[in-house]
This record gives C-alpha cells, sequence and structure tokens, in this order.
C-alpha cells in the first residue's frame, strides 16, 4: 500500500521533538503529540518547503509551501557529543517475548462440563421482539467469551451453567441508549442453543506450537529470531536516539528567527492530522487527549510550541544541507519512491511537488550527515 508522502508535512523534526522536549519539559504533548511524532517522522517533509540559510531568510514560493526560518546563526553541528543508547539485549527480553506468543495464543480445547465465565461457549441464537426475530439477531456457531461484554447485560451471565446441548431462553432487555431506535429499551427473547463449550488454557512451547504460529520451525529457531529481531530494534531506537539528540543540540546552539505565520500552518497542519486520526475512532480531539489526563487547551498550546520548534529545525537542517552543498541524485528520488510504494519517481513528483520531493530528500540527508559526524562521549 502506499503511504501518504504529502499527510505529514511539516514535521521533519519530530524525531527531535520526541526526545529533546520530553527532556526539557514533561508537556502533554510530549504524551499525545509526541507520541505520533515518531510515527510522523517517517511521513514527514513530503511537501516540504525551502529553508532559510545562515544569515539569509527564505524566501516563501508557491502555494504550500513555508518559510522556515532566518538562520541567524548555525550552530556546530560537526563533532557533536552524544552519549549512546544500550543495544544489549537480555535473556529476559526474549523470554518475555515468547510468553507474549504464548498468552495470545492459547490452546483451546473442548469440555464437557457447564460453562463458567472465561469459557468460549459455540452457540446459535435467535432474538425475538414480539415473537418476530428482529434484524442482526440471528447467528449460528457463535463463538461467544463469557464475561467478554460483546452482548447485551444478562446474556452472556445466562449461559454460565450452560452444557453442550442445552436450549434456553433468554429474557433480556436492550439498554436505553442502545444504538438502534427499534430495540432501544425494548424486551426481547433470546432462543439460544449451546453447541459445545470450550476453556483456554496456556499454550505449550513447543516445535509443533512455533511451526504453526510463527515463520520458524522449531522453538530455538525462534528463540533465535526473536533474538535478532529485538537487537535490530535496539539498533534502529539507538540510532534515532542518536540523531535526535545531536540534532537537538545544533538546533539549540543555532539562533533563528520564525516567521509566526510559518508555526500556524504546521499548527494547523498537525492538529487537521490529530483530529482526522481520532475521528476514526469514533471520537473528538477534546475527548482523546482527555485519556491522557490534560484538556484541549493545553493541548494545543503544547502542539504549537511543538511546531514552532519544527519550523526552528527544519530551517536549521536546510542551513547545513546548504552549507554542505549537498545535493539530490537520481538515485535519491528513486529510493524515496519506492520508500513510499509510488510505482516510479515521475508519479511521486506528480502527487507531492517536485520542491516537496527535493527538500524532504535533502532534509534527510542533512540530518544523517549531522549524525554520521557526531562523535561518541
Amino acid at each position: 500500500m502506499k503511504k501518504n508522502l504529502k499527510v505529514f508535512m511539516y514535521s521533519m523534526a519530530a524525531v527531535m521533538m520526541v526526545s529533546g522536549c520530553s527532556k526539557k519539559t514533561d508537556s502533554a504533548a510530549d504524551t499525545t503529540a509526541g507520541t505520533t511524532a515518531v510515527e510522523t517522522t517517517e511521513a514527514s517533509q513530503a511537501a516540504g518547503e525551502t529553508a532559510g540559510t545562515e544569515g539569509s531568510e527564505a524566501e516563501t514560493g508557491s502555494a504550500g509551501r513555508v518559510d522556515w526560518g532566518k538562520v541567524e546563526s548555525l550552530g556546530s553541528y560537526k563533532g557533536v557529543v552524544y552519549t549512546p543508547m544500550s543495544t544489549e539485549i537480555s535473556d529476559e527480553e526474549v523470554e518475555a517475548q515468547i510468553q507474549s506468543l504464548l498468552a495470545a495464543n492459547p490452546a483451546i480445547r473442548e469440555v464437557e462440563r457447564p460453562a463458567e465465565e472465561g469459557d468460549i461457549v459455540n452457540i446459535d441464537y435467535v432474538g425475538k421482539k414480539d415473537g418476530v426475530a428482529f434484524d442482526g439477531g440471528t447467528a449460528s456457531g457463535y463463538d461467544l467469551t463469557l464475561g467478554s461484554g460483546q452482548f447485551i447485560d444478562g446474556f452472556e451471565d445466562g449461559l454460565i451453567g450452560t452444557a453442550a446441548g442445552d436450549k434456553v431462553n433468554l429474557d433480556l432487555t436492550f439498554p436505553e441508549e442502545y444504538h438502534s431506535e427499534e430495540l432501544a429499551g425494548q424486551a426481547v427473547v433470546f432462543e439460544v442453543t449451546v453447541n459445545s463449550v470450550k476453556e483456554s488454557a496456556e499454550a505449550e512451547l513447543n516445535d509443533e506450537f512455533i511451526a504453526a504460529n510463527t515463520d520458524s520451525a522449531t522453538v530455538d529457531e525462534y528463540r533465535k529470531a526473536v533474538r535478532e529481531d529485538l537487537e535490530e530494534t535496539a539498533r534502529l531506537n539507538a540510532e534515532n536516539q542518536k540523531m535526535s539528540d545531536v540534532l537537538m543540540k545544533v538546533v539549540e546552539d543555532s539562533e533563528v528567527t520564525v516567521p509566526e505565520e510559518s508555526v500556524e500552518t504546521v499548527y494547523q497542519e498537525q492538529r487537521a492530522y490529530y483530529e482526522q486520526q481520532v475521528q476514526m475512532f469514533g471520537m473528538d480531539l477534546e475527548t482523546w487527549v482527555s485519556y491522557y489526563g490534560i484538556d484541549l487547551e493545553t493541548f494545543e498550546s503544547d502542539l504549537r510550541t511543538e511546531a514552532a520548534e519544527a519550523c526552528k529545525s527544519n530551517a536549521v537542517i536546510m542551513a547545513v544541507a546548504e552549507a554542505e552543498n549537498i545535493t539530490v541524485e537520481d538515485g535519491d528520488r528513486e529510493q524515496l519512491a519506492a520508500d513510499y510504494g509510488y510505482p516510479d519517481v515521475d508519479t511521486m513528483i506528480e502527487d507531492a511537488g517536485e520542491d516537496a520531493v527535493d527538500e524532504r530528500i535533502l532534509m534527510e540527508k542533512a540530518m544523517q550527515f549531522i549524525a554520521d559526524n557526531a562523535v561518541e562521549g
């Protein structure tokens, strides 16, 4: 599936915002906005813009482009000292991963005793109102975990104590706030036939289980694969942390003037992204941020602060690109197109714009340059 190269236009510096800002503050956006910033980094700067360079101010070009700001003084970006993050993986971490696999794939076996809470009952049922079956109230061969809360109050409790072959009628009432106006607050009867009762037990770690649930053939092979995956994840995390730390130091050592209109543009783009994401879960932004123990005003304030940080960071990154005469090669565009699932470079440029694509590449290469020239300390 093709990633959307244009969605996260203004977050190239999100890698700095995630760990850098969290070191300076405990703001709400570090918990909420910062979390998604990790995800947006890989899609950032798609519709990128020309940044300010040392001693000069970037021009605002065509519609959708942003003047990141004027870099009055570019901080030292070579030989930045950083503390490496550990990439060692313990045996305990490997075993915890294996235990997670076991917990996610329990052994299911049929039993001949009455059903208990937590058991899985396979049922046929017909829901009737005034003796007539209603839409959506009938199913056959349905596996229901008792106590899961999938059905209205009383349904699952009414099946506790039943056994395979039992037939029961459950006299129930739909809640007043039920989504169907036809059924909300109405008394109904569910005619249920219990086909079987099954219990969930901890799976046994053996070659058979591993072969059935993973791409490995044996326990030893899977344990080795888990360690390799964890080590690769740790390596990538360490590299991202390094890039974050050194970029933050360069930005803090630089002087940048950021236009308010640019901050507003970035803020609005990021806020719209969050709204779009939470709507997928049937929520509004205010409800979502409340789950993190903050109010909407605090979230918006923190997001605006991070927007300003992003503009400043982007300006600095582009200043480094210019100072080092970093250029965009055909191979860079081809790699970016491949990374984002485009069939070819022309399609990517048509979708995101040539300036956007090239700036995205310049920023990535400049950030990598800073990281490659950092010094472990």
